[in-house]
């Protein structure tokens, strides 16, 4: 299981994502030739846009994106060399206080294991 945690003020969001479908959708960016550095921007903004949504205001489209979103985000800060930053394991997202950007920590750091 990956998971990707974002924190924006009090409010905390859990997204897990299988892995087999993980794998799957990380396969298919790969073969893309995605922009890395693009894919990123859009997936954290993806991830900040979704968390203002209630599960009742997300249609199918939305959830597609959010998957391959959290699957990005895992695969890019577990994948990156240690000198630029690697994080091992599940990732957390905190939303700066002004909303402006998010700061990107190892899960346990903020989280604890589980």
């Amino acid at each position: 299981m990956k998971t990707v945690y974002f924190k924006s003020g009090e409010a905390e969001w859990k997204y897990e994502l299988d892995d087999e479908e993980y794998k799957n959708i990380i396969e298919n960016v790969l073969e893309d030739g995605t922009d890395f550095e693009e894919m990123l921007d859009d997936s954290l903004e993806i991830i900040r846009d979704m968390s203002a949504l209630d599960d009742d205001e997300m249609d199918e489209d939305d959830q597609i994106d959010q998957t391959i979103s959290v699957a990005f985000i895992w695969h890019y800060f577990n994948s990156l060399p240690e000198d630029k930053g690697r994080i091992e394991g599940d990732i957390a997202l905190v939303e700066d206080e002004d909303g402006s950007g998010v700061t990107v920590l190892a899960a346990d750091e903020i989280i604890g294991p589980e």
